[in-house]
């Protein structure tokens, strides 16, 4: 699988990991910090190896 396929399934999980945690009224700051500090670096990544 290329970078950038990994990169998409990697965020459409996250999303959909959120959208869930969303609905039953909870949050995982720890994860959400993760994610927001990692998908910059993984975004340019991508954007690189074009």
């Amino acid at each position: 699988m290329s970078q950038q396929n990994q990169g998409n399934r990697f965020y459409a999980d996250c999303m959909a990991y959120f959208d869930s945690l969303r609905k039953q009224g909870r949050q995982d700051f720890a994860f959400e910090d993760e994610f927001f500090y990692t998908m910059p670096a993984l975004s340019e990544k991508m954007l690189i190896e074009k």
